[in-house]
């Protein structure tokens, strides 16, 4: 996630407040990248553009019961981890499954850590030992993520998304300097191989180069764009920037705690959503309801639940990135999740690179 005062420099024409844009998305300076036309066997699924998600980050969906919930459509799992058998009984439950990994850090504890060379390896991120960004102008990394998009198709997963790529607006220690054209004419290249394995791709973030990568990915995911004013960068990626082109899916993430005094469903559905009691330390005075309102801009003028808020689609979580998930008309569900093998790993679960922050350090903040 990027914070505002970063923004402000980055992206000085979005509005701060709540208005749609009158100009284009955000551009940075022409890129000259090789592109693979996909247009004739585009055979490749893509989210709808009002759809609902379930982001699980921390666990496994747990399907051994032959059933998953909440039935959003769509899931993002960790690509690692899940396993296939576990893709493959989601796409049968009807769920299409969006795959993570980062695709410009190192984690070392991935079982391809090895393949990287130690001149692909920039500085270590702050508070966050032995994950290393990478630099993405080098051939061998793409080699090895080219890799995990093989292994991203061969477990069935519908789309990916590669994290991280905005590695150019953090301190990653290396000569020359990687600047936005680089991840733009990386993910040119991300995007063509991942599409000739009928995976659609996703972005996080990057919302100074949106203009330019518009046409290689099919959908983007936001943090906390309420928090940080800047839900309005979005808008012509859902309503079609130029003539010739239509809209795409924008999910949503905002985060709240929660406590629930009711009762649960077999299944992980929640009886008595009014029973909720949630917080965000970020909107002080907001709680419950009003909170919800907020977060999913249902307070916006024309907005309603068929007509999300520049059509974006809102999800709430917890900072985990758990089973939980509640969604804008106040339902809330759990979904069951089995616990990593703490012998894949010597880290914990948590998704360290969705953290807030760690990404406002990132970014400057103290």
């Amino acid at each position: 996630m990027t914070r505002l005062l970063s923004l402000l420099s980055l992206v000085g024409t979005i509005a701060l407040s709540n208005a749609i844009p009158t100009g284009d998305l955000p551009l940075s300076e022409p890129v000259e990248a090789e592109r693979i036309d996909t247009s004739q066997a585009a055979s490749y699924w893509t989210p709808p553009l009002k759809s609902n998600i379930q982001f699980i980050l921390t666990g496994i969906p747990d399907v051994d019961e032959g059933y998953i919930r909440p039935t959003s459509g769509i899931y993002e799992v960790d690509m690692f981890y899940t396993p296939t058998e576990t893709i493959q009984t989601m796409n049968q439950l009807g769920q299409k499954v969006i795959c993570y990994f980062s695709a410009a850090t190192a984690e070392n504890w991935r079982d391809d850590y090895s393949q990287f060379n130690q001149a692909d390896l920039g500085l270590e991120l702050p508070d966050w030992p032995g994950e290393f960004y990478l630099d993405i102008r080098n051939d061998n990394v793409f080699k090895v993520i080219k890799a995990r998009m093989d292994l991203a198709a061969s477990k069935g997963c519908n789309a990916i998304e590669p994290d991280n790529v905005d590695v150019y607006s953090n301190v990653n220690g290396f000569s020359p300097a990687i600047v936005p054209a680089d991840t733009i004419k990386y993910l040119h290249k991300v995007s063509a191989y991942a599409r000739g394995l009928n995976m659609s791709v996703g972005i996080k973030n990057c919302v100074e180069i949106l203009g330019d990568i518009f046409d290689d990915v099919d959908f983007a995911i936001s943090e906390q764009c309420v928090q940080y004013h800047n839900c309005t960068a979005y808008a012509n990626f859902t309503t079609a920037p130029r003539p010739g082109t239509i809209g795409k899916a924008v999910f949503e993430v905002e985060y709240v705690n929660y406590t629930y005094s009711g009762e649960w469903s077999d299944q992980g559905v929640a009886l008595t959503p009014s029973l909720f009691r949630t917080n965000n330390v970020d909107f002080p005075g907001l709680t419950n309801e009003k909170l919800r309102r907020k977060l999913c801009n249902l307070d916006e003028a024309g907005v309603t639940l068929d007509n999300p808020y520049l059509k974006i689609n809102t999800v709430i979580k917890t900072l985990a990135l758990d089973g939980f998930v509640m969604f804008c008309d106040g339902s809330a569900e759990i979904t069951k999740t089995k616990s990593v093998d703490r012998g894949q790993s010597g880290n914990s679960m948590m998704r360290r690179n969705w953290s807030r922050e760690k990404m406002w350090r990132k970014m400057g903040g103290t």
